[in-house]
């Protein structure tokens, strides 16, 4: 019966660090969280319940699959009990964290004293969060579907005056050749978003996001789903490099 017993902790224990893995988010404790933290250049951390739910776990969650990939930050949990021993109590009262404030969140940055908090004013999504990392860190973060290389030409391709942007069209088509197949539809997506804006101009980002929106409020199936999900994700870098053109930089 010990055996078994055992066993089954061992299997157990094995699937808690898969779920982790697999969805990017690491546990820390009292006795981890230096130690871990201290080897990224950003930490993005949680301070939470012992076992959180709910829509700001999700939208937390959704964030650190994003970052999977993203080695330089570290996105992590600390689940406190108030309870027994109380595990984890300590550490988040450290950094100003409660069960009457949770869920806090704070951002670590290597070289830095204090953590910068995430005040969630805008609400705590995972968009919010991945601004507040982006703005902090300068890290790029992608949206499900976007690629890194294909954002920057995005953005340039916004940024450049209309009469340069065939330039910019033809460099995403040499780069497209470039990556791996899994990235296809993806590329071809970037393609016709250029395409309509060179012949619509920019408002075609608006009128195509407002669009996209209104399909996905619609009743479809899950692969149509997941498709407009990726338009509107490479949608979102389009109006982002939008957006900070009209802030004040100059065309390219």
């Amino acid at each position: 019966m010990l055996r078994i017993s055992l066993f089954v902790c061992v299997i157990f224990s094995t699937l808690s660090v898969y779920k982790a893995s697999k969805s990017g988010l690491v546990e820390l404790d009292e006795h981890s969280f230096e130690k871990l933290i201290n080897k990224f250049d950003a930490a993005l951390v949680k301070f939470d319940v012992a076992y959180p739910y709910g829509d700001k776990h999700d939208a937390f969650l959704a964030l650190a699959l994003e970052a999977k990939e993203v080695d330089e930050l570290l996105v992590a949990d600390v689940n406190v009990k108030d309870y027994g021993e109380k595990d984890n109590e300590a550490l988040a009262a450290k950094y100003g964290a409660s069960k009457e404030t949770f869920p806090v969140v704070k951002l670590f940055l290597k070289g830095k004293s204090e953590p910068v908090a995430f005040d969630g004013e805008k609400g705590f999504t995972t968009e919010e969060l991945r601004k507040f990392v982006s703005d902090n860190t300068g890290l790029y973060l992608s949206l499900p579907g976007c690629v890194r290389q294909l954002d920057l030409l995005a953005a340039k391709f916004v940024k450049t005056a209309t009469a340069g942007r065939d330039n910019v069209f033809k460099e995403l088509q040499e780069a497209c050749k470039q990556l791996p197949e899994k990235h296809t539809v993806s590329c071809e997506v970037y393609k016709i978003i250029m395409k309509k804006i060179l012949e619509k101009g920019d408002e075609f980002i608006k009128v195509e996001t407002e669009r996209v929106k209104k399909l996905q409020s619609g009743k479809i199936s899950e692969e149509k789903k997941k498709e407009l999900g990726t338009r509107l994700n490479i949608l979102q870098s389009f109006q982002y490099a939008l957006t900070e053109r009209s802030k004040g930089k100059n065309e390219l």
